[in-house]
């Protein structure tokens, strides 16, 4: 029986608002960042700088990223660039990639936490940019796009499953270690001259050093802010419900407490099987009585780790 499979795992049924309402944060950051970007297509004025096409919109004009326009007062344009996106194809590449990485990232910090995160990977990711610029070492130039804060979720997923495997280019296996030093790679050459003057190699690094340190250091953002709503990715993980044992059917002598896991059948993977559940059984019920903020980065990877071997085991 796989962790889905357990009655204190199961997920409710609803209907197309309920479906919605349980969306996780990837998605909904998804779903806000593409609402802005029909924004900046209504309200687009003139070609924005460079090639690009919807920069020059109302929408963002008002929050791209502009170095000189922070030093000046401006301070939302740290945060706000990471919801424009300069055409089609570059929302498209940055919500692909959010959505694939971002999600796993999301089941192992909850909600909350990969919301603060990926808030923060943005704004540290464009702070970087300016202290640079303010340093001389590069150029006032207006930019937009959630690339910085993708980097840093993707950095960090690499770090959590760094050998999962991936098509780079969507043709060559590689682990996913290796996609991610290949990108940090790259805009490192960008960084030092040897790429397009249009793409914000430096706010690339700003994220990728971001996540790389979040994941080194154990930081937790939404300890330091107690007062904000939990949240957690319900369609990924569904609510946990601990059922209570009939007291018809079960006898006192053998009757567990209401909040025991529920022991699942030996499989032919043997004692260590049986050990591995045991351990996620005990990670679900601190969940059950404390919720998910309560749970150490060990925990919610091995929570992870479990998500993904019932999710082969079903296939």
């Amino acid at each position: 029986m796989g962790i889905h499979d357990r009655d204190y795992y199961r997920e409710s049924t609803g209907g197309m608002f309920d479906t919605w309402a349980r969306q996780g944060v990837t998605v909904w950051l998804i779903v806000i960042t593409c609402a802005v970007f029909v924004a900046q297509v209504v309200t687009v004025t003139r070609d924005g700088p460079g090639p690009r096409s919807f920069a020059g919109s109302a929408v963002g004009e008002f929050g791209m990223y502009d170095a000189v326009r922070i030093l000046g007062g401006e301070v939302w344009r740290l945060v706000t660039p990471i919801f424009l996106h300069a055409g089609l194809w570059h929302l498209a590449f940055n919500m692909f990639v959010l959505y694939w990485a971002g999600s796993r990232v999301e089941e192992l910090y909850g909600g909350r936490e990969f919301l603060l995160f990926y808030l923060a990977g943005g704004l540290i990711a464009n702070a970087f940019n300016l202290l640079l610029y303010t340093a001389g070492l590069v150029h006032p130039v207006p930019a937009l796009g959630a690339s910085g804060a993708v980097t840093a979720v993707l950095v960090l997923y690499a770090c959590h499953d760094p050998y999962h495997q991936v098509l780079m280019f969507l043709v060559v296996p590689v682990p996913l270690w290796f996609l991610a030093v290949f990108y940090v790679g790259l805009d490192t050459l960008g960084a030092l001259g040897f790429g397009d003057r249009g793409t914000g190699y430096v706010v690339h690094l700003g994220g990728a050093m971001f996540g790389f340190l979040y994941y080194r250091s154990g930081w937790r953002l939404s300890a330091l802010i107690p007062g904000l709503p939990s949240t957690t990715r319900r369609r990924a993980v569904p609510n946990l419900r601990v059922v209570s044992p009939d007291p018809h059917e079960v006898d006192d002598d053998r009757a567990e407490p209401i909040s025991a896991a529920i022991e699942a059948p030996a499989r032919a993977g043997g004692v260590a099987d049986e050990q591995f559940e045991a351990k996620v059984d005990r990670v679900l019920e601190k969940v059950s009585r404390h919720g998910q903020e309560s749970l150490t980065a060990e925990e919610r990877e091995l929570l992870f780790r479990a998500s993904e071997l019932y999710k082969k085991r079903r296939k």
